[in-house]
């Protein structure tokens, strides 16, 4: 599906007040292209998610108050992927209530969502709770894609892809790729796994990549 060129709706965050206790994470987001902040555990496992989803095209995190909330409540995130926008909140322990009797948290914001063609996600943050390794797994792939920068041709990320027919270790992958700097192979043979097109199982030495099945050369 071809992606939509179409500017993004939101590019930076309405608001960098950080919540009572909430503990803040500096990240930087590949599909965006620019350091973040994060505040609090829910919403670093949700950029994770967002960061590992191969439909999701970009995101920008609090992109806008809640004029219904109290203080400067913000939305998490908005979210755009192939198949539309998105308004992801992850919802308070006072939210959640509202929430569980089966009532809208906040109805204006809803209703301002299906007035601009945006699909809301309320989010309980247990929802959230991915297991620890595969967290670990993600955030490990983003810092390598995060240190290594360097542009490459879609011609070697084919020869990537190709490689991993047969399924490959990382250390088979980086031999077969020794001309270059072994981080720089990591870096898009993760870039790869993140857009869909390779399957892994740990990013241990001994990791197996393999290119997913269906997936074409692009």
């Amino acid at each position: 599906m071809e992606r939509a060129m179409r500017p993004p709706r939101f590019r930076k965050a309405a608001t960098d007040v950080r919540p009572y206790g909430a503990h803040r994470f500096d990240v930087f987001g590949p599909k965006v292209g620019r350091r973040l902040t994060l505040f609090g555990r829910s919403a670093l496992q949700l950029w994770l998610r967002l960061e590992s989803a191969p439909q999701v095209v970009t995101y920008c995190e609090r992109p806008l108050l809640v004029p219904e909330a109290r203080g400067r409540r913000a939305a998490d995130f908005w979210v755009c992927t192939d198949y539309g926008e998105q308004l992801h909140l992850v919802l308070r322990s006072s939210e959640a209530m509202v929430a569980a009797k089966g009532l809208r948290v906040y109805p204006a914001l809803d209703a301002w969502c299906r007035a601009n063609a945006m699909t809301m996600h309320t989010i309980v943050p247990n929802q959230l709770d991915d297991p620890e390794p595969l967290c670990q797994n993600r955030l490990t792939m983003l810092h390598y894609l995060a240190a290594n920068t360097t542009a490459v041709g879609d011609e070697f990320s084919r020869a990537i892809s190709t490689a991993c027919d047969g399924g490959l270790t990382l250390a088979e992958l980086e031999q077969r790729f020794d001309a270059l700097h072994p981080e720089l192979v990591r870096a898009v043979a993760f870039s790869l796994v993140l857009k869909g097109m390779l399957d892994w199982q740990s990013l241990r030495q001994a990791t197996d990549l393999g290119r997913r099945r269906g997936t074409a050369d692009r």
